[in-house]
């Protein structure tokens, strides 16, 4: 007996060591979207789990060996892969983020050695070239409806005062950036706007430079050259930008510069051959350390007093959702094309920021002509819940999010979100769509004749009875 019950002990321990569960250090996605979010879940150590695992392990758990005493058993069947599929929820923050250093270097002993200046994280459709870019299919999804316009994400976190992304432009796709944490210098910079013989026209193509805090937005038109440093010295500089294409294609200046003849360079900026060979072109990266006597008293001056380019308190203004007696207190500001603002005139898509307080319901609805993606700013224990992933599905697919965490709500798509944190959650909201619309499922029923929606239901004076 004796015997047995050692076995049996033996046994559990083994069944724990190779099963395990999740770590509670990072948030854990409890995802009920079996078929679809395996593989796209996270381990403990912030991998991605086998394609096919069981949601909450790396691989398939190997067999434990069979006791001495147990007659032999056949070989199991090899698990099935699930069938092809997407995530509607991404966490780029824990996906490998590409550091970047400055450069270790002799020659520029001048910078601080080894000191972090940023990093970047990436949340793109899988159609983005860049190897470093971390592909969520979710994206694929953006666009294929009404609206053609897809979305791409990058996290941006400057780590230290002057550290700057490097001057840059993109050339298919407009920007937004959304700034969550610290204080940030934003320079469009003095490029003249000339005609195809370089005379100047009269389009305003204004030179801009502002400072940016928590809750502000800046843009950047197609093209447009630009560059942003932080200037807190207490909080890293940390926000999220947004493009507004598949595959997004950004020149930064030094690597165009870099390609160029030396020679040939100098000529075109008539300076020395000498300034030029003396440049760092290849030991460098997009975001750059602060210059050795960066003063941060420079950012407070000659900044643009009407800026057209900044988007000024994306999180203030909320008007609150109706029926909050029933569902809890919800609040939103949106910036989009109705407002007629000269943002919404040039980006393809729409803003919002909603916040939800503890045990608040942001109520079903479907976008009537866009897709959207959230991002949590703040917030824990948010289920997100969607009535069928396709028309005729009959599931309801749920699964929780948390801080920095991005999720989908495709167009037509019923969604709802209930906070079951114990704080205020925030959330920043992208429309692929300059000016969405949504139909919630309050409106929806109430909006129907009675007779209608008695027919639906196969109800007749049962139901009239309950209309408002």
């Amino acid at each position: 007996m004796g015997r047995v019950f050692l076995s049996c002990i033996l046994l559990l321990l083994m069944a724990v060591e190779v099963l395990g569960e999740p770590s509670s250090g990072a948030p854990f996605h409890k995802s009920h979207l079996a078929d679809t979010c395996q593989g796209e879940e996270f381990n403990d150590d912030n991998s991605l789990l086998q394609v096919g695992a069981p949601p909450g392990y790396r691989s398939w758990p190997p067999v434990a060996p069979p006791p001495w005493w147990a007659p032999v058993a056949p070989p199991p069947e090899a698990p099935v892969a699930p069938p092809p599929g997407y995530c509607p929820f991404y966490s780029p923050l824990r996906q490998s983020i590409n550091a970047e250093y400055p450069p270790n270097n002799t020659q520029y002993a001048e910078f601080p050695q080894g000191v972090l200046a940023g990093t970047l994280a990436w949340a793109v459709p899988t159609k983005d070239s860049s190897p470093s870019h971390s592909k969520w299919a979710g994206l694929d999804e953006v666009g294929r409806a009404l609206s053609p316009t897809s979305l791409s994400f990058g996290f941006f976190n400057l780590s230290a005062p002057g550290s700057l992304r490097t001057p840059h432009w993109h050339s298919n796709s407009a920007k937004v950036s959304y700034i969550i944490s610290g204080r940030g210098r934003i320079s469009m910079t003095k490029l003249p706007h000339r005609d195809i013989a370089g005379a100047p026209v009269s389009l305003r193509r204004p030179t801009e430079t502002f400072a940016v805090g928590p809750g502000d937005a800046f843009y950047a038109p197609v093209g447009y050259h630009h560059y942003f440093e932080s200037i807190d010295p207490t909080e890293n500089l940390f926000g999220l930008a947004i493009f507004d294409t598949e595959n997004l294609k950004t020149f930064d200046f030094p690597q165009v510069l870099r390609v160029m003849d030396r020679e040939f360079l100098a000529h075109v900026l008539n300076i020395p051959n000498s300034v030029v060979d003396s440049w760092n072109f290849y030991n460098r990266t997009v975001i750059d350390p602060a210059y050795p006597d960066y003063s941060p008293s420079r950012t407070e001056v000659s900044l643009t007093v009407h800026p057209d380019f900044k988007i000024r308190g994306v999180n203030r203004d909320l008007v609150p959702s109706p029926r909050q007696d029933l569902h809890g207190r919800v609040a939103t500001h949106t910036i989009s094309k109705s407002e007629g603002s000269t943002y919404s005139r040039i980006l393809n898509f729409a803003l919002g920021y909603t916040e939800m307080a503890p045990g608040a319901l942001l109520e079903p609805y479907w976008n009537d002509n866009a897709d959207e993606v959230f991002m949590v700013i703040e917030g824990s224990e948010l289920k997100v819940s969607r009535a069928g992933s396709s028309p005729g599905d009959n599931k309801t697919g749920t699964f929780m999010v948390g801080r920095y965490d991005l999720f989908l709500c495709e167009t037509g798509l019923t969604c709802w979100i209930n906070n079951n944190g114990k704080s205020k959650a925030k959330l920043l909201r992208i429309w692929n769509n300059p000016q969405p619309t949504l139909t919630n499922v309050y409106d929806a029923y109430y909006g129907l004749p009675v007779d209608v929606a008695g027919t639906m239901f196969y109800k007749q004076r049962a139901h009239s009875q309950f209309r408002r």
